[in-house]
């Protein structure tokens, strides 16, 4: 009779979990969505501008993406106002060391 009574407890706080009762989306987490989500339709629009046959929609996918662009932009900055995307500044040498080894590497294409 216990055992019967712990099982049907155990049954009831499995549904209150299914019933969402589980983990919480929070604001950051929405927000990480949003950004990850304008990436993808960003890289989705240009290669549908890469693959258009007609001008006319290729500007027309163009002007969508100029708007990705923006709304990647306000949720990107909204989300370092919030503290939820921090970016660490690049020191000098760090710049400096990705320049060379970026010429390095045009000019062994180029010699190929």
């Amino acid at each position: 009779m216990a055992q019967q009574g712990q099982q049907q407890g155990q049954q009831q706080q499995g549904q209150g979990q299914m019933q969402g009762q589980g983990a919480q989306i929070t604001d950051r987490d929405l927000l990480q969505v949003c950004l990850n989500e304008t990436k993808h339709c960003a890289s989705s629009l240009n290669t549908y501008i890469q693959e258009a046959s007609s001008e006319q929609l290729r500007r027309d996918y163009m002007t969508v993406l100029g708007d990705v662009y923006s709304q990647q932009k306000q949720i990107f900055d909204y989300m370092q106002q919030q503290g939820f995307y921090s970016v660490k500044n690049a020191n000098p040498q760090d710049i400096a060391q990705a320049k060379s080894k970026f010429s390095q590497n045009q000019q062994q294409q180029s010699m190929q």
